[in-house]
């Protein structure tokens, strides 16, 4: 099933700006998480910030929906990534679990439901340890509350080889569904 479309016209949101949706249909976890981030055909494809990155850096793993919303990435940090001390920079952190922990949404979306994957409403990483250059790291995303307007998103960035925690992050974000009409 293609992505729903749907023109908004509300604050913070382009004049006329057309989304797409997560399908909600019978597709599985991971094509809903493929669908989020492809955004659909290559011409409605997202290239606003950090969109080249995520196509280009972050592989995916896995996305279940039970018992809640989860997804898993994985990173090769590259010398693009890193601050002036080769190591992943603090902002390029933030925005791989800005869009993580939203993926971790399409899983559980219906209609009327998180199908926008919503807005963030704050953001807040907590740094462990250094991540260096050519590192690989996975990106663990669940949900942990996901009501009919807000929700609560986690994540933890950990090193393959060896699990060990490098990054934390609480994600709170804010639904720009729309009213599902009662029939």
């Amino acid at each position: 099933m293609a992505p729903q479309k749907l023109k908004v016209n509300m604050l913070g949101v382009e004049s006329g700006k057309e989304l797409a949706g997560i399908p909600v249909g019978d597709e599985s976890a991971e094509d809903r998480v493929l669908a989020l981030l492809g955004g659909g055909a290559a011409e409605d494809a997202y290239q606003g910030w950090g969109s080249t990155f995520f196509h280009d850096s972050l592989d995916f793993v896995s996305a279940t929906a039970s018992p809640a919303g989860r997804t898993v990435f994985r990173l090769t940090v590259l010398p693009s990534h890193c601050n002036r001390l080769g190591n992943l920079h603090g902002g390029c952190t933030a925005t791989v679990f800005d869009i993580c922990t939203s993926t971790a949404l399409a899983p559980i979306a219906k209609p009327g439901y998180w199908q926008y994957a919503g807005v963030s409403r704050g953001l807040s990483v907590t740094y462990l340890k250094p991540v260096p250059v050519g590192e690989k790291v996975l990106v663990d995303s669940e949900v942990v509350s996901a009501g009919k307007r807000m929700c609560v998103l986690r994540g933890t960035m950990r090193r393959e080889s060896d699990g060990e925690v490098l990054a934390l992050c609480e994600h709170g974000k804010v639904s720009i569904d729309p009213p599902v009409s009662k029939i």
